[in-house]
Formats: structure tokens, C-alpha cells, sequence
């Protein structure tokens, strides 16, 4: 009897321990230190980026003046990227298509990487026009002239096949006084030239900014965050290392893949369903926010193209206001982000896996450039190069990834840059102009 008293009494103190400890459990919440469950990041798969918008996240690729048979530009990107941003704060009113197609010579024209729609306009720029009026086709130039006797400016909206335009109107003392200072007295201006064999509008400064070379130190970051982002159920996904000893996550579905020794990511997610080409403004909607909801906006990028029957959007990236380009060499891109989407669904992401942090010189080496001048004259007497072909021609910096055993930077070197058959490339090949030398 004794004996069977003792056991009742330690079943009651197993089960009230037992109870005890499930209680525990359910309301147990770790606290910021626990680093069992690591940081916050890991949880949500946030990557840490800044926020972006449509608004600035597109900038158009150049911006020139004309006058009396003068082209006229900014001397550095970011004074032309001041005062893109200045335009678009005008007011625009008195939105119209025009039914008469007019001769396309402007005071002042902004291109743009691709073609845009027009239910963008009213994003871009301070346009008093609902979205569900504007027509659905699509613009890569935007023209401004101005009235000197009645002080307006007129806003041109030029088609890509340049059939169709739409107008808007500026009435603003403030803003027809800034573009009349630009335009008459060449504020802050600087000449430029037109390469007129080109492929479209094609200018370049005459003279090149002083630019510098850069180092710029890099951190990694956590592939954890885009697999807690893109998979499903993260807890579905096992990890395991390829041949070359590479991370790689997958489902039995979607996989995600480091590659380049760390240095950038490639997602697939396979889905073999077609479907009508969502819109570009669709796709630009789409790609940016699954960018934005897990912080991917780490450096500085800029829209680069939207492909809409592939379903692609890329950006490229940025610094200092100049666009940065891989060497023509590489296999793996660094210097972009591309998303491709299928019915509405991500089903390719590939991007950088790193972040720039600082600049590693206090005094960034300048850089030794040819004049636009000299850029034509070279162009010109390539017989290798068809004129006819080049799109584009602007500065920017060539990326070069080092890592040693102590820390990972970037080497970003200026060169001149053109957009050839639809591709950027350096005006001058190194092993081209080392072969001519000799």
C-alpha cells in the first residue's frame, strides 16, 4: 500500500513537470541575444537594401541641348542627374496626343535606355493626367522647347518608331527662367559632338570629366536571406555543396546556386506554363518589388532594359552617377541584376552577391581619358567598326573583383563605353590596342 502511494506521488510530480516545461515552450520568446536562432535578417531574409521606386530607379541615359546647330551637355552625371530630377518637378498640363506628326528638332531631348510606357509618364514626371487616359504605347524620348513670347515650355512624348507623340505644357516662370539660362547663357554646360553615321541621337562630351579609378571594398552577403525570400518553405530546402564546393539550395522544385566563387546568385524556378506577355509596366511593377521585399536594392542600379516577350527586367549597376560594366571576359555578370518572369511568377533571378561598403583610397587615382574628339576620330578610323551600329556612347568604369586571404575589393577602372548592336562594350579593346602598339 505504502509502495503504491510513493509511485502515485511521483506520477503527479512528472506530470506537473511536464506540464510545467510545455508551458515553458509555448511561451518562450528568445530574446535579442540568443544567437541559436540568429539575427533578425536571417528570419525575414532581408538583405539590407535601400528603397527604390520606379521614379528613381529610371534615369534617362543622356540628356543634350541644340542650339543654332550647337549640341550642349552637362560635364558630369550628377549635374545632369540634378537637374532630371529638377524636371521632374515641373508641372506638366494640357496632356493631348498629336494627330500631326511634326519635325523632331528640339532645345532639348532625354533618351532613354529603352522604351518606357506611357503609363509610366505620369510616375517619371509631374504629369496632370490620370493613368487610365494615357495611350498604351510606348516612348524612349522625351523633347522640351520653349515659347519666348508666350513663356512656356511644351513636353513632347516621342514613340519609339517615332509614328506617334503626345504633348504636355509647362507654365511656370521659375522653370522656363532654369531652361532658358541652360539653353541661352550655357549654364553649367559644356559642348558636345554628334556622332551622325550612329545608329540614333548619339552624343558624347567633347572633353572628359576628370574621372578617378576607384578600390572599393565589399562585403558578402548572406544567400540564407534569398533562400528564406524565394523558396516556398524555407524549412523544405536542403543544402548542399556542388563540385566545386559552391553552396546549393533546393526544394526538388526551385533551386538557388552561389557561383563565381561567392561572388554572385543564380535562382531557377521552373515553370513551363506560357501565357499572354504581362504589359512592361506589369513586369517593371512585378520585378521591383519582389527586388524590394527582401531588401535587394544593395548598391546603386539603374533600369537597363525591359524585355517583354522574354518576361525580362535587368538593371545595371552604378557608382559615382557612371554606369559599371563587366570586362568583356567574364562569364558570370557582376555588375547587373536580371529577373525573368513567367505568368506573373519568378522564375530566374540572377544578381551580385556582394555589397560595396567604402572606398579603400583617401585619394582615388585620376584617370587618363581620351577626349570625344579623339573617341571619334578612333571610331572612325576602326575599319572593324560599323558606325552605323553604335547606339550610344558614354563614360563609365570596368569592374574587376579581387580577393586575397585578408578581404575581397573592387577595381573600378574609367573607360570610354558605346552601345554596339544593342551590347556595351569599351570603345578601345585592351587586346586590340596592345596588338596595333606592336
Amino acid at each position: 500500500m505504502r509502495m503504491e502511494t510513493t509511485k502515485s506521488f511521483l506520477l503527479i510530480i512528472l506530470i506537473g513537470v511536464s506540464l510545467l516545461l510545455t508551458f515553458g515552450l509555448w511561451t518562450y520568446q528568445p530574446s535579442e541575444g540568443d544567437a541559436s536562432l540568429g539575427d533578425e535578417d536571417t528570419v525575414t531574409g532581408d538583405l539590407g537594401g535601400t528603397e527604390e521606386t520606379i521614379k528613381t530607379i529610371v534615369e534617362p541615359q543622356s540628356l543634350v541641348f541644340h542650339s543654332q546647330g550647337e549640341h550642349y551637355g552637362f560635364p558630369s552625371p550628377q549635374l545632369e542627374r540634378e537637374f532630371y530630377e529638377e524636371v521632374q518637378r515641373w508641372k506638366m498640363s494640357n496632356f493631348r496626343e498629336k494627330q500631326n506628326i511634326s519635325g523632331l528638332e528640339p532645345e532639348m531631348e532625354m533618351e532613354f535606355s529603352d522604351a518606357l510606357p506611357m503609363t509610366l509618364a505620369n510616375i517619371l514626371f509631374n504629369l496632370d493626367q490620370p493613368a487610365e487616359s494615357l495611350p498604351n504605347w510606348s516612348f524612349n524620348r522625351v523633347l522640351i522647347d520653349y515659347e519666348e513670347n508666350s513663356s512656356l515650355l511644351e513636353v513632347t512624348f516621342v514613340s519609339v518608331d517615332q509614328q506617334r507623340q503626345a504633348s504636355a505644357v509647362i507654365n511656370d516662370a521659375s522653370s522656363f527662367e532654369l531652361f532658358q539660362s541652360k539653353l541661352i547663357d550655357k549654364e553649367d554646360l559644356i559642348q558636345y559632338i554628334h556622332l551622325s553615321e550612329g545608329a540614333g541621337n548619339v552624343y558624347l562630351p567633347s572633353q572628359a570629366e576628370d574621372m578617378t579609378n576607384y578600390s572599393l571594398s565589399v562585403v558578402p552577403l548572406n544567400e540564407q536571406m534569398l533562400v528564406n525570400s524565394l523558396f516556398r518553405d524555407p524549412t523544405m530546402v536542403s543544402r548542399s555543396l556542388t563540385p566545386l564546393g559552391q553552396p546549393y539550395f533546393s526544394d526538388a522544385v526551385r533551386e538557388l546556386k552561389v557561383v563565381d566563387n561567392g561572388r554572385a546568385v543564380s535562382f531557377i524556378n521552373p515553370n513551363s506554363a506560357e501565357g499572354i506577355p504581362a504589359q512592361r509596366h506589369e513586369l517593371l511593377q512585378s520585378s521591383m518589388g519582389s527586388i524590394s521585399d527582401h531588401g535587394g536594392w544593395t548598391d546603386d542600379y539603374k533600369l537597363l532594359s525591359i524585355d517583354r516577350r522574354a518576361g525580362i527586367v535587368r538593371y545595371q549597376m552604378f557608382y559615382a552617377d557612371y554606369p559599371v560594366f563587366d570586362k568583356p571576359s567574364v562569364t558570370t555578370q557582376l555588375t547587373r541584376i536580371e529577373q525573368e518572369f513567367k505568368n506573373g511568377t519568378l522564375v530566374g533571378y540572377q544578381r551580385p552577391l556582394f555589397r560595396v561598403t567604402s572606398e579603400i583610397a583617401p585619394d582615388p587615382e585620376p584617370a587618363n581619358l581620351d577626349t570625344g574628339e579623339e573617341i571619334l576620330t578612333y571610331l572612325r578610323n576602326d575599319k572593324e567598326i560599323s558606325l552605323e551600329n553604335i547606339e550610344a556612347i558614354r563614360l563609365g568604369y570596368q569592374l574587376t573583383y579581387n580577393d586575397d586571404d585578408n578581404a575581397n575589393f573592387l577595381s573600378l577602372e574609367a573607360k570610354w563605353y558605346m552601345n554596339y548592336k544593342g551590347s556595351w562594350k569599351p570603345v578601345r579593346e585592351e587586346n586590340k590596342d596592345a596588338m596595333e602598339s606592336n
